[in-house]
């Protein structure tokens, strides 16, 4: 099998454990919460992506990767990650501005992976040695997506309540 296959097969496996602990066990104890409170472990599970610096780090990858790439995806993700312990502070400390701080960090998270994502696979990343990267792709790049697809969820259910 090659890498492509196995890449894409761990993502629609992650995805769907992902997704099916999200609904057994994670959605019921967040429906009855605070926007708060509910966004708060998604919106901190992000402030982990200061990881992506590694893609910055020498000797992470070989040469002939673009440079450009390799630093957009660490700033972006250190962005991200600054975005989201001021963002989580924000939530639990329920300050007036907390809920648009949201939709600033998530927009800027979101499209920091929406680029990233189609250029690893443009680039053909997964075909080469990784190491540790490879599995933060497929498990904690898979939580952060789907984490940013929540907050989208209950940002856009909180608006249309009001």
């Amino acid at each position: 099998m090659d890498n492509f296959a196995i890449i894409n097969l761990q993502a629609i496996t992650g995805t769907t454990a992902f997704l099916l602990a999200f609904k057994w066990w994670i959605q019921p104890r967040l429906a009855n919460l605070s926007i708060y409170e509910a966004l708060m472990p998604f919106v901190f599970l992000n402030s982990f992506r200061y990881l992506g610096l590694s893609f910055m780090a020498k000797e992470q990858f070989y040469d002939g990767f673009p440079a450009d790439f390799l630093m957009q995806v660490g700033i972006w993700d250190f962005a991200t990650a600054i975005l989201a312990i001021v963002t989580a502070f924000s939530l639990k400390n329920k300050w007036k501005y907390a809920i648009p701080l949201v939709w600033i960090f998530n927009l800027f998270g979101f499209a920091d992976l929406l680029t990233a994502f189609p250029k690893f696979f443009s680039l053909k990343l997964y075909d080469h040695n990784l190491g540790f990267i490879w599995l933060m792709f497929v498990t904690y790049g898979l939580a952060a997506l789907l984490s940013h697809i929540y907050i989208f969820y209950r940002l856009i259910g909180n608006f249309r309540k009001k």
